[in-house]
């Protein structure tokens, strides 16, 4: 079953790529009209924004260096 519906896919997929000639401008142009046919159809996610990378925070104290407390040279 798993593989009629990956032939299927591959299928499909080479026939759409046939319509545009196998040109990757034509294909997107072509994906474009079907947005705008079927655009109320499209999902429309929201986009979400990453989050801050701690690294990229100001400190507020330098990082101490040399003997950490509590620890015996």
């Amino acid at each position: 079953m798993k593989h009629e519906i990956l032939e299927e896919v591959w299928r499909v997929r080479d026939e759409i790529s046939a319509e545009c000639g196998h040109d990757l401008k034509k294909l997107a142009a072509m994906l474009r009209r079907e947005e705008v046919k079927y655009g109320a159809r499209l999902a429309r996610l929201p986009i979400r924004r990453a989050k801050p990378h701690a690294a990229s925070r100001v400190r507020e104290e330098p990082p101490r260096y040399g003997r950490k407390p509590g620890r015996k040279a």
